[in-house]
């Protein structure tokens, strides 16, 4: 006889006729604009046929998956990474103008001058007693 392994309920999704919550609320977005359209006395050819892209990608959402992830939370992540800003520069350093200032040329010359650095406290990460 095998033993039951308890596992937590938190997360596992919860289901209504094998589709997942997320999966009903996409597919329940897909049929609002076919279903306003209609409602509106539109020849169901053409309502139809117009909200066939809105249809598509709420399917594509509620079914799709990318990297082993599902559509929309890769898309969201996505659309967050690309809003988001990615210029790093030292702590004490003057500000860069533009993004060619951000950069500093170095060769086997000599050292590069970077510019005057301010006298700056201790960074965030790194513990006051180390």
């Amino acid at each position: 006889m095998q033993a039951e392994i308890p596992q937590p309920i938190s997360g596992v999704p919860l289901r209504w006729g094998g589709f997942t919550t997320r999966q009903l609320s996409w597919l329940g977005v897909g049929a609002a604009l076919p279903y306003l359209l209609l409602r509106l006395q539109l020849a169901p050819e053409l309502a139809l046929f117009s909200s066939a892209p809105w249809l598509s990608t709420a399917l594509l959402f509620a079914f799709g998956r990318r990297e082993g992830r599902r559509l929309d939370a890769w898309v969201l992540d996505w659309m967050w990474f690309k809003v988001q800003p990615r210029h790093l520069s030292h702590p004490g350093s003057v500000a860069a103008t533009s993004t060619a200032d951000a950069y500093v040329t170095v060769d086997s010359e000599g050292p590069a001058e970077i510019g005057p650095v301010t006298r700056v406290g201790a960074l965030l990460w790194v513990p006051p007693w180390a």
